[in-house]
């Protein structure tokens, strides 16, 4: 079986060789773009040889001297330990991050589609149902600046679009209306304080609960919320929603900051745990980011090639990686 590798993203230091996400099938070229948007009009394709190489044989690629590519190690972060971006005017990875495809063999086959089916049906009845049906949808997608898009270089790109687009896709005659009720900097604190105000109002079919990444940053004396008011706050939220209808209901873990940041806590495992154990108390299906952001760091990926404002936020391929996690919960 050959499946594509999209918008995988790099951010190259000098001509040190970065790891491939997967390994290229034999004969299949890596071809690397400025954009992750192939329509995009100012798209710069690189040239391997010239700009990159690639090593075929340990799946990984670098940058060449005198490439078009920039090299990261003139970026005014570079070899800062415990940074605070709010001192630099200019600290995202925007200008240093470029997009590679290429073909490769899956591990594992798809599932069959009765198999998503009956998954979806079992863990989104409401939005199974009125896909099958063709009634529109109302997705309410909630949480932290993450979940507002941000850094996704398109909406098309963000992680919410991505899943509507997926369920639309098994479902041709569906039809989704995202309502983006995200707010950037906020904790769970402002969530739990507007879900009855912001959420309920909509009577939405589906809604998804993104918080913990502004809630786990450490600051002098405390991390921003802890992890048992960052509980009480999920469960406000839950149940508040739940309360006034049938609302399918998914809860989603953030990816790591980067460990560099001064406002890291390090303690991402404690909030996701918590997802996790209200996932399992209310039945609720949980997107899963944190193991899938883990899984890339621990084979290779830098957090500079995922986060696109070298923070928090993730890049377009971050976002897939958001993506992902939500189609992990029907085997896909």
């Amino acid at each position: 079986m050959r499946v594509q590798q999209q918008t995988e993203a790099f951010v190259f230091v000098k001509e040190e060789a970065l790891p491939l996400r997967r390994r290229p099938l034999p004969g299949a070229r890596v071809r690397v773009f400025s954009n992750a948007d192939k329509a995009n009009p100012d798209l710069i394709e690189y040239v391997e040889g010239l700009d990159y190489a690639v090593d075929y044989t340990n799946a990984s690629i670098h940058r060449l001297t005198g490439s078009h590519i920039a090299d990261w190690s003139i970026h005014p972060l570079y070899g800062l330990v415990g940074f605070d971006h709010a001192k630099y005017p200019d600290f995202k990875n925007g200008a240093f991050t470029v997009y590679a495809e290429y073909d490769y063999t899956p591990e594992q086959a798809d599932p069959s589609i009765p198999s998503v089916m009956n998954k979806l049906s079992t863990l989104l009845p409401r939005v199974t149902k009125k896909l099958q049906t063709g009634e529109e949808v109302v997705y309410v997608v909630y949480g932290d600046s993450i979940s507002t898009g941000a850094e996704a270089s398109q909406e098309s790109f963000a992680y919410f679009r991505r899943f509507a687009d997926y369920l639309c896709h098994l479902f041709p005659e569906g039809n989704i209306r995202i309502v983006n009720k995200a707010k950037g900097g906020e904790t769970s604190e402002g969530g739990a304080s507007r879900a009855a105000s912001d959420v309920v109002p909509l009577q939405p079919d589906l809604v998804s609960i993104g918080y913990g990444m502004n809630d786990q940053n450490q600051y002098e004396h405390s991390v921003g919320v802890p992890p048992s008011d960052f509980e009480r706050n999920l469960r406000h939220m839950i149940e508040t929603i739940r309360s006034n209808g049938d609302t399918d209901i998914l809860l989603v873990t953030p990816c790591e900051p980067n460990p560099l940041w001064c406002y890291t806590s390090g303690r991402m495992d404690e909030y996701a745990d918590v997802i996790r154990r209200l996932g399992e108390h209310y039945g609720i299906g949980v997107a899963d980011v944190q193991p899938i952001w883990k899984l890339e760091l621990a084979a290779g990926k830098t957090s500079e090639s995922l986060l696109q404002n070298n923070v928090n936020h993730p890049n377009d391929y971050g976002h897939y990686l958001y993506f992902s996690a939500f189609v992990n919960l029907l085997g896909n």
